[in-house]
C-alpha cells in the first residue's frame, strides 16, 4: 500500500479510510459531497490523487502519517477448523484478523469495526452468507469480500455472486489460495 517508491500511486478508499482511521463508508461520503476529489477507475472503484489528498488534509487541518496500521481482516465461518486456520496464515503475514462464526455475529463486528478484507463462508447456520454479503455491500459497496465455501454450484453461492464479491474460493482452502487473493487484493 504505502511503500517506498509508491509516492505517485493513488490511494483507494480503504487506503484513505486507514490513514485517518475512519470507515470508508465516511470517505465514499466526502468523495459524493465534493470535499475529497476523487476520480473512478474501470472497475468501478474510486482513487484519490495523492496531491488532492494532501490538500484535503491542509484543507481540513487534518494531521496524519503515512504509517498507516496494519491491514484488518474478517473471517465467517461456522467451523471452528477453517476460521483457525485462515486466521494461523493471515496473522502469520502481519494481518490482524477477527474471527465471527455466524453471518449476525459477523454483521454485529462490520457494523462497529472496518474490514480491509472479508473472508465469508456462503452456508452458514441462520444468517446465511448471501444475505450477510448483501447487507454489507449495501452499507459499503466497496468492500472486498471473498466467498468461500465447499458447494459452489448451491444455490445459495449463485445468489450470492451477484451482490459482487470480490472472489470466489473453494473448499477446502490452500494456501496458495489465500495469497493468491492478498497479492491480487493488497498487491502484496
Amino acid at each position: 500500500m504505502l511503500t517506498p517508491g509508491s509516492h505517485d500511486k493513488p490511494l483507494s478508499t480503504g487506503d484513505v479510510a486507514r490513514l485517518l482511521h475512519v470507515t470508508t463508508v465516511g470517505v465514499l461520503r466526502w468523495i459524493r459531497a465534493g470535499k475529497l476529489k476523487a476520480y473512478r477507475v474501470p472497475g468501478g472503484h474510486y482513487r484519490v490523487a495523492r496531491d488532492e489528498f494532501r490538500k484535503f488534509l491542509a484543507d481540513n487541518g487534518i494531521p496524519v502519517t503515512f504509517d498507516a496500521p496494519r491491514r484488518r481482516i474478517l473471517v465467517v465461518d461456522d467451523e471452528e477448523s477453517i476460521r483457525e486456520a485462515l486466521q494461523l496464515a493471515l496473522e502469520a503475514r502481519g494481518y490482524d484478523v477477527v474471527l465471527a462464526k455466524g453471518g449476525r455475529e459477523a454483521l454485529r463486528i462490520a457494523r462497529q469495526e472496518s474490514f480491509d478484507l472479508i473472508f465469508l463462508d456462503i452456508l452458514l447456520p441462520g444468517l446465511d452468507g448471501a444475505s450477510v454479503l448483501k447487507t454489507i455491500k449495501r452499507r459499503d459497496p466497496e468492500a472486498l469480500v471473498v466467498l468461500i465455501t465447499g458447494y459452489p454450484q448451491h444455490e445459495k453461492t449463485l445468489a450470492a455472486l451477484e451482490y459482487g464479491p470480490a472472489m470466489f474460493l473453494p473448499k477446502p482452502i490452500k494456501l496458495e489460495d489465500i495469497h493468491a487473493v492478498l497479492k491480487v487484493e493488497f498487491n502484496e
